[in-house]
């Protein structure tokens, strides 16, 4: 199940001719992070997964994998040789004046219809919320 969001994504980005966006720094080639990284996986939830989730990469993990990128971007570039890495790592300042998107929560609510009521489903609601809300703190 990959989001309609995700494909027309790739086609803007494509249109505008705007590099694909990495989340990885231990990926084989040489990422570029200066304009952003990206964390989207395909039929993520907010809510954490469990056993029969379509996705392990719940909004809590991509929070957890955020914090982890810009600790680590900014031990590299403190570190010894961080000028070397200028070309590809956002500038400090970076995560301060960024830009953040969510879109996500989708699929928890669509993913209720196939085992639960629609009272169920909407009491839901708060919960996924406060996950989100929770998530969002966390970035701040």
């Amino acid at each position: 199940m990959l989001r309609f969001s995700l494909v027309c994504n790739v086609f803007a980005v494509d249109a505008m001719d705007m590099p694909y966006l990495n989340a990885n720094l231990d990926s084989l080639d040489a990422p570029n992070f200066r304009k952003g990284c990206n964390y989207a996986a395909a039929g993520s939830t907010i809510l954490p997964a469990t056993a029969t989730s379509f996705c392990p990469f719940s909004f809590g993990v991509q929070v957890n994998q955020f914090l982890h990128f810009k600790a680590r971007v900014l031990e590299l570039r403190t570190g010894k040789g961080g000028k070397k890495l200028d070309k590809y790592l956002p500038a400090d300042d970076y995560f301060q004046k960024g830009l953040y998107m969510f879109d996500i929560g989708q699929n928890d609510i669509a993913g209720a219809f196939y085992s639960k009521t629609l009272d169920q489903i909407l009491a839901s609601i708060p919960a996924i919320l406060s996950e989100f809300e929770s998530g969002v703190q966390q970035l701040g």
